[in-house]
């Protein structure tokens, strides 16, 4: 395959995953955030941060991270 096909091909392909990523985004953020809300429900703060860091990626903890911040935020605001 030449060159030129090869970059089209790519390109298709990455404009193809980023419309699925933009299409879910939304949803999957909020998923993720109550999951990370569940697991500190259930296992508290401290041991559920122990456990995303041992388990997953810096960037997943620092999505975590920022779901928490936006929980404490919601729960100040309804105060």
């Amino acid at each position: 395959m030449p060159k030129e096909e090869e970059e089209a091909a790519m390109i298709k392909i990455l404009a193809g995953v980023g419309l699925v990523l933009i299409a879910t985004g939304p949803s999957f953020a909020q998923d993720y955030c109550e999951q990370v809300r569940q697991g500190i429900e259930q296992y508290g703060f401290v041991a559920a941060r122990q456990y995303a860091v041992e388990h997953y990626t810096k960037e997943e903890v620092r999505a975590a991270d920022r779901c928490v911040a936006k929980l404490h935020l919601r729960r100040a605001e309804s105060r």
